[in-house]
């Protein structure tokens, strides 16, 4: 799986594609020619490095886990960005619920 890089990628990615909320996330999507993933906690949320540095590797991890076997199995080939809305840190077993909740719904929209 690749990272979602470059500054045009990402502007297009928030320009053209769909989102899904599922509080304290909030997925965008776009059919693409390559898949990719990106994650994103707001620097106004969580002042320190570490903090977001932590959010993201624990993002990461669930979307491993519950993303990826999606996109795996999908037979277009999508750019994600995952982005950390809430305003506290969150709790492992209560991050993997929500990503759960947020892979469900991407299900529900692309399959």
């Amino acid at each position: 799986m690749k990272s979602l890089k470059g500054k045009k990628q990402i502007e297009i990615l928030f320009e053209e594609g769909r989102s899904i909320n599922a509080f304290p996330f909030r997925l965008i999507f776009l059919e693409s020619s390559e898949t990719a993933i990106g994650m994103s906690v707001g620097k106004k949320n969580f002042k320190l490095a570490v903090d977001r540095n932590r959010i993201k590797r624990q993002m990461r991890e669930a979307a491993k886990e519950y993303l990826w076997p999606l996109l795996k199995e999908s037979a277009n080939n999508y750019r994600l960005m995952l982005i950390f809305t809430g305003k506290q840190k969150p709790e492992w077993e209560k991050m993997i619920k929500e990503i759960k909740i947020v892979a469900e719904k991407f299900k529900q929209k692309t399959l």
